[in-house]
């Protein structure tokens, strides 16, 4: 009997461990809740969302030429029809086309650790540097050859500030000229900032912190590395490098759906490394930058992929 019971302890065991390599490495919890939000979702609010699900990488690791590492933030412009990212190391605003062809390099002169950009419309940008956790409004003309950090009108929320885990994501809200800052960890934050954008140098500022919101943003993610906001659906991509891992969150906090940046998802052959950064321009195409010099790109999937 006890040699019948040690079989059974030992298949039950093994059944278990399988389980568990099961969940941790194939995603399978993952992918049932995939499956789950595809069932139940109705069409209708997928319609009106940005519905990560349908998304398939098109391009894949695309190094960035000429850049060795720490690629970092990334946005659309619709006036340029060009992305810009930010590079803190040397410290630098690089434009590069939507099939992540370096196009120019802009010095960034003063800043110290910059990690994220963000379009607010015409010619102007606000970078985030994250050690000292201030949003800085620059100019970025055809032009402009160098950007000089005492020229430029900033902000600086000192909370927790010098520790290097500041605003690593930064969205405007083009409705209320807001400003969406994350904070990577410890703890992980996302608020909303008033009064940098519209004027040449910020006179009155005012943060609003939501609580719905910070929590909607972490509960999926280990930690927040991106941010983009979408004013058509007014919802939140926040990305995850930790969690490899990009949510849509609606206005209440309330996740929607999920793009999994892990071999095996939405046609990826390998793990994206470290996302850095998060943007989407007018078609829906979704960009993405990894440390250390990556470039990734999705489309939506149409009918037959």
């Amino acid at each position: 009997m006890s040699t019948f019971m040690t079989k059974k302890n030992l298949i039950l065991l093994a059944v278990i461990l399988l389980g568990v390599f099961a969940v941790v490495q194939l995603d399978v919890d993952d992918r049932l809740y995939d499956w789950y939000l595809n069932k139940t979702t109705p069409e209708t609010v997928r319609e009106d969302a940005i519905w990560l699900p349908d998304y398939q990488v098109v391009t894949e690791a695309k190094t960035l030429a000429g850049i060795n590492n720490n690629a970092s933030g990334v946005i659309w412009d619709p006036l340029t029809k060009t992305l810009f990212m930010v590079l803190n190391g040397p410290n630098q605003i690089i434009e590069i086309s939507l099939d992540g062809d370096v196009i120019r390099r802009i010095p960034l002169e003063g800043f110290e650790d910059v990690e994220a950009i963000v379009w607010v419309g015409g010619d102007q940008f606000v970078i985030d540097d994250e050690r000292h956790q201030s949003l800085i409004k620059v100019t970025v003309t055809p032009e402009t050859l160098v950007i000089v950090r005492e020229d430029c009108p900033s902000f600086t929320l000192d909370m927790e500030a010098g520790d290097n885990k500041g605003f690593e994501g930064v969205a405007w809200d083009p409705k209320d000229d807001g400003i969406f800052v994350v904070r990577e960890r410890d703890p992980m934050r996302l608020y909303k900032i008033h009064g940098l954008v519209g004027g040449k140098q910020p006179t009155t500022m005012r943060v609003e912190k939501s609580k719905v919101l910070s929590e909607g943003a972490k509960a999926f993610s280990d930690d927040l590395s991106g941010l983009h906001f979408d004013p058509k659906t007014r919802h939140l991509l926040v990305l995850s490098h930790e969690s490899r891992l990009l949510t849509e969150m609606d206005e209440q906090g309330n996740p929607v759906s999920f793009l999994e940046l892990a071999h095996g998802w939405h046609g990826l052959k390998e793990n994206v490394p470290q996302a850095e950064g998060i943007t989407m321009d007018d078609a829906g195409n979704l960009y993405l930058i990894s440390e250390p010099n990556l470039f990734y790109k999705f489309n939506r999937k149409t009918q037959g992929q």
